[in-house]
């Protein structure tokens, strides 16, 4: 996502990572992603139970999230080995400035995410304004 940080910024969106890891792991995985968004703790998972994200060593661990990986270290990315739970599993979800959830995506597995042209989509039809609109007013920030 951080290749879109300007149009999601256009958007005037606010984009939030949180991960029920410990302080070590979130940096290092930061630092390899090199992530630019405001990054969050959960270490009780409240958010995790808050949005109903499903559980399951046998989705995290099948062999299309094997195939994935090995793809991603075929590219050049390191296998850091099993970090923390591997079993929890994540989502993507937009919450307008109301507190309203307006989208909500839980991943079956670790590679099921949305496209982030869905998620720009999404927004655009959340503040009711056209992906055009959007591409002016990041011309206009710039």
């Amino acid at each position: 996502m951080r290749q879109y940080k300007n149009e999601i910024e256009a958007r005037k969106t606010h984009v939030a990572l949180i991960s029920f890891g410990n302080t070590e792991l979130a940096k290092a995985w930061i630092e390899e992603t090199q992530a630019s968004f405001q990054f969050l703790l959960d270490s009780g998972r409240k958010a995790y139970q808050a949005f109903s994200l499903d559980y399951s060593m046998a989705r995290s661990w099948s062999p299309k999230v094997w195939l994935e990986y090995a793809r991603l270290m075929a590219k050049g990315r390191r296998w850091r080995g099993v970090q923390g739970d591997s079993g929890q599993l994540g989502g993507d979800f937009i919450v307008d400035q109301e507190g309203i959830l307006r989208m909500a995506y839980r991943s079956h597995d670790p590679t099921d995410r949305p496209a982030v042209d869905y998620l720009l989509n999404r927004l655009d039809q959340i503040n009711g304004y056209h992906a055009q609109e959007a591409k002016t007013l990041e011309n206009l920030n710039q």
